[in-house]
């Protein structure tokens, strides 16, 4: 039987050490800042601070994808030494990069029709996507095999929850997620929008809220309502440039639920393009979600 390795993409964005550690090969995903394009690379050398700071500042910023050919080269040196692929991709709909890795296999198996690659569209992004793929490799180092690690994310995809807010909805409105006119009253009244991936993969509205303590409470309530076996998880607290307030967030979440813990990560930069700097999220594994 043929070996294979869990794959992913940098959206997902796993902590660099982990991937380092359990040799996961991961695709870096670009972003351009003021017409410089970089890959983040997990952050191992990400300037989290400088990069929200100018932003922030009014810099020009924007994500893209890469091209087949790029992913093809990706899956090529993995597959050419003999091992198959399950490549765990962020959410189809928020980009067209799950599309391209389709094509990148296509091309990838005509050279090699011994091997094989598996792709899963998570239907999440960050550490939405990021706690399946942890998941998915300490299967594999239990024991598991592709197609069991495959079939539980597949099942489990949608139980993963991933809600945010954002502090300034103009980054929203320039990717198009809300009207200019409702981007100016949400400044102006301070009102802000708490949003999640839904059941199709999708960043849709779930509700709004007015001011940072009520951000902090709603997501809170929300860990709470719906999270399931908290004490076997590690709750997930994602910010952009905000640590003062995701320590806040922590200490309530600490207080209020029984995990193994809480831990506080950067939101990377092509993700940040679109949040800005001041965006919060909160992590978790829980109920099977309406919609």
């Amino acid at each position: 039987m043929r070996d294979f390795v869990i794959a992913t993409d940098s959206d997902t964005e796993i902590p660099y050490q982990f991937a380092e550690k359990t040799g996961m090969p991961v695709f870096l995903m670009p972003y351009t800042v003021d017409g410089e394009e970089k890959l983040f690379d997990l952050g191992k050398t990400t300037d989290y601070e400088g990069f929200y700071k100018k932003i922030g500042e009014g810099a020009k910023a924007s994500t893209s994808t890469r091209s087949p050919a790029d992913i093809a080269d990706f899956f090529r040196e993995i597959v050419k030494d003999k091992k198959d692929v399950l490549q765990l991709s962020f959410s189809s709909q928020l980009s067209a990069h799950y599309s391209m890795c389709e094509m990148a296999r296509e091309s990838v198996l005509e050279e090699y029709p011994k091997a094989r690659i598996e792709l899963v569209d998570t239907m999440r992004i960050s550490m939405g996507a990021g706690v399946l793929v942890m998941k998915a490799q300490e299967m594999k180092d239990a024991g598991a095999g592709l197609d069991e690690i495959k079939d539980w994310v597949e099942a489990n995809k949608l139980l993963a929850h991933a809600w945010f807010s954002v502090d300034d909805l103009n980054f929203l409105k320039r990717g198009g997620r809300v009207s200019g006119a409702a981007a100016m009253v949400g400044t102006i009244l301070g009102v802000k929008p708490i949003l999640k991936l839904n059941n199709e993969g999708k960043i849709v509205a779930a509700d709004k809220v007015k001011g940072r303590k009520n951000v902090h409470r709603f997501l809170l309530d929300t860990i709470e309502k719906n999270i399931e076996n908290s004490q076997e998880q590690t709750i997930y607290l994602m910010h952009a440039a905000d640590m003062e307030n995701a320590k806040k967030l922590k200490a309530m979440i600490e207080d209020a639920v029984d995990c193994k813990g809480v831990e506080i990560m950067d939101i990377g930069p092509v993700i940040g393009c679109h949040t800005g700097p001041g965006a919060l999220s909160v992590v978790f594994m829980g109920k099977a979600m309406e919609s």
